[in-house]
């Protein structure tokens, strides 16, 4: 039997090692990043430039985040193999590109603009009105992200979205100032292949620290998402120019309708394609592997269940002292995952705040489920000791 083709995981994310080293015993996979060591090193196949047998490009390239999807498909095109497509990674990296294509297609996104400067911003609220929303430019997910409600909270979110756009690869500095619209926020898994995009699960996201954005915890159900939902993430996925690949598209579930304010071609972070597994059966990044290798992804359904993640984040700035957990949490048989994210002796900071750890978990339905985290919740302690004045 011929060996699996290798996978060229470029900007590979520390979010995903667990399920790539899952998938890597299946399918081959090399990474163009020399500080990643995730993942299976027997490859049949090797990318140009790198020693090897086989002397030949990898059959497939896919990027997990969206600040490596420009590069991804600038190294899809010279080595002339199935990866992203240019219009897809730029859009999907630069909010602003993002935004000027869903318009254009006609489909609901907020009000509003990139901003440079405190000055721009201050005008752009009046023009948008309150509240709004402030995020860099460059789509970093929900770091940077903050509302401000009125002018007076305006200037202090203008520095904390801009300061965090500062670390982009693309856009430093630059922001994004929109309408802020209230609702659940839902995000939608897309599958697009041979130009066909299907939904395959929605995210409904709890979010804490606020003004800010950051999300405390994720759930996904087995439940069939709303047919008109499902249509416009395939349309926000076709205005990016998506034809194959894994994707999400975010909604707010305003009274007057659903409006995008984020569409991207990758994978979600925040474990959601591990709760997406767990819920429905469908693998993300698997199907993301045999997309990038030309076969078809599997998008049945083989499970009907609820899973959800809690990201626990530090309360104050601090080093890492203790970590504990109650004995019985890993006898629960719905435990699916605890992760510590920052080590004994670890600097943490409350504003982003830190993650300091992460517990998944599953049920028989979302009311369960979310008990079950709950208590997985209260069984998992740190402590971090503040930082002296």
């Amino acid at each position: 039997m011929p060996p699996s083709p290798a996978v060229l995981i470029v900007g590979p994310s520390r979010d995903h090692a667990a399920d790539l080293r899952s998938v890597a015993e299946t399918y081959p996979i090399a990474f163009h990043d020399p500080e990643s060591n995730w993942g299976a090193t027997d490859m049949a196949a090797l990318p140009a430039g790198a020693e090897g047998s086989a002397g030949e490009p990898p059959a497939g390239l896919l990027a997990l985040t969206a600040e490596a999807l420009p590069q991804a498909a600038e190294l899809a095109g010279a080595l002339g193999i199935r990866g992203p497509s240019k219009a897809s990674a730029d859009a999907s990296a630069d909010r602003s590109i993002a935004r000027l294509l869903l318009s254009e297609a006609g489909l609901p996104i907020p009000k509003g603009t990139r901003v440079d400067t405190r000055q721009d911003a201050a005008a752009a609220a009046l023009w948008t009105g309150y509240p709004v929303v402030l995020r860099p430019l460059a789509n970093l997910g929900h770091y940077g992200e903050i509302r401000a409600d009125n002018a007076g909270g305006l200037q202090a979110a203008w520095t904390f979205a801009h300061t965090a756009s500062l670390a982009a690869q693309t856009t430093p500095g630059a922001v994004l100032l929109e309408r802020a619209h209230g609702g659940e926020r839902l995000t939608l898994q897309t599958i697009t292949s041979s130009g066909r995009t299907r939904v395959v699960a929605a995210v409904r996201t709890a979010f804490t620290n606020y003004p800010l954005f950051q999300p405390a915890s994720h759930l996904v159900t087995a439940e069939e998402v709303d047919p008109d939902l499902a249509q416009l993430a395939a349309l926000a996925m076709q205005a990016l120019g998506v034809d194959h690949g894994v994707g999400h598209v975010q909604v707010v579930m305003d009274v007057l309708g659903p409006v995008i304010t984020d569409a991207a071609a990758h994978l979600q972070g925040d474990s959601v394609p591990e709760l997406v597994r767990l819920a429905t059966g469908v693998d993300l990044l698997l199907a993301a592997i045999q997309i990038a290798t030309g076969q078809q992804p599997a998008t049945t359904p083989t499970r009907s269940a609820s899973a959800a993640v809690a990201l626990i984040r530090a309360e104050s700035d601090g080093t890492v002292t203790g970590q504990a957990v109650d004995p019985g949490l890993f006898d629960a048989p719905w435990l699916a995952r605890l992760t510590w994210e920052t080590p004994l002796g670890g600097w943490v900071r409350a504003h982003p705040a830190s993650l300091l750890a992460r517990c998944a978990v599953t049920g028989p339905d979302p009311d369960t489920c979310l008990a079950n985290l709950a208590q997985a919740r209260r069984s998992v302690r740190t402590t971090v000791q503040r930082e002296q004045p």
